[in-house]
Formats: structure tokens, C-alpha cells, sequence
């Protein structure tokens, strides 16, 4: 359990973290596969270019790992990740915004190695935030009014 454990603070702290790549090769099985709501799934090497370009994009980005829990060969990591915009992104100029994400991975090892995860974060906020997404709420209050109900 403690590997496993270790494994996971591992992805969130020193993959994101340290943008160190090459954890990936440490850890996963070659057949590992990634599932994200923003990105879809991905292989080993999609993963490793999706950090790359986040890391880019957010230098200066601080992970926190909030709760870790392991069950059998599985991990549950509850984590956020914050920092500025320092490159393009999603058509979006950098201005220095400051982007917060928070969600939670599911990670599935087997004999120690990571075959898969799957990942669930504010994906909305995080497109909230580089202004890419409006809040809802202005037009879900008024259909609401619409229907006699208040909010």
C-alpha cells in the first residue's frame, strides 16, 4: 500500500509538479492509458505532451495533493494545481491570469505499475477562468423565473 501511495504523490507532485516526464517511465505500465474530461484519453506519450505544454504554459504551477487514499491497487488522489498564464493556451493571450484546478484521480495499478486513470476536475472553472466559458447562471436564474421558481 505504501508504494502505491508513493506511486501516486509521485504523478501529482513530481510529474505535474516538476513537469519530470520521465516518472512516467518509472511507474506506468507501457500500456497505460490516461482519461481526462479536457484532453480525452491518452497514451504514455500523450500524457508526457500534455504535461509538457502545461507546464509551459503555467511555469510557475504549485500542485497540492489535499487527501491520498489506497485501496487494494487502487489510489485515489484529491489534489489542486494553481499558476499563472505565461503562454498562449486554447487561443487565449497571457495576460498573467491566475488559474486554479482542482479535481480528483482515480489511479488502477497492477503489480505496481500504473495501467490506468482517470481524472475529474472543475474543467468549466478552469474555462471560466482563462474566459473562454460564461457562468450559466444569469440565464439559468431567469428560465427559472420563467417556470415560478426561485432560486
Amino acid at each position: 500500500m505504501a508504494n502505491l501511495k508513493q506511486a501516486a504523490r509521485r504523478i501529482i507532485e513530481e510529474l505535474y509538479g516538476e513537469g519530470r516526464v520521465e516518472v512516467l517511465d518509472e511507474l506506468c505500465h507501457p500500456g497505460y492509458v490516461s482519461h481526462d474530461p479536457l484532453v480525452g484519453d491518452a497514451d504514455l506519450a500523450g500524457v508526457k505532451a500534455y504535461v509538457r505544454l502545461l507546464r509551459a504554459c503555467f511555469p510557475n504551477l504549485e500542485v497540492r495533493i489535499h487527501g491520498l487514499y489506497v485501496d487494494g491497487e487502487t489510489a485515489i488522489t484529491w489534489w489542486s494545481m494553481e499558476g499563472n498564464l505565461a503562454r498562449r493556451l486554447l487561443d487565449v493571450e497571457p495576460r498573467g491570469q491566475r488559474v486554479h484546478m482542482e479535481g480528483m484521480t482515480i489511479s488502477e495499478f497492477e503489480n505496481g505499475k500504473l495501467v490506468e486513470d482517470s481524472s475529474q476536475w472543475d474543467t468549466f472553472g478552469y474555462l471560466q477562468q482563462l474566459g473562454l466559458a460564461q457562468p450559466l447562471e444569469p440565464k439559468a436564474r431567469e428560465l427559472y423565473e420563467q417556470q415560478g421558481l426561485v432560486i
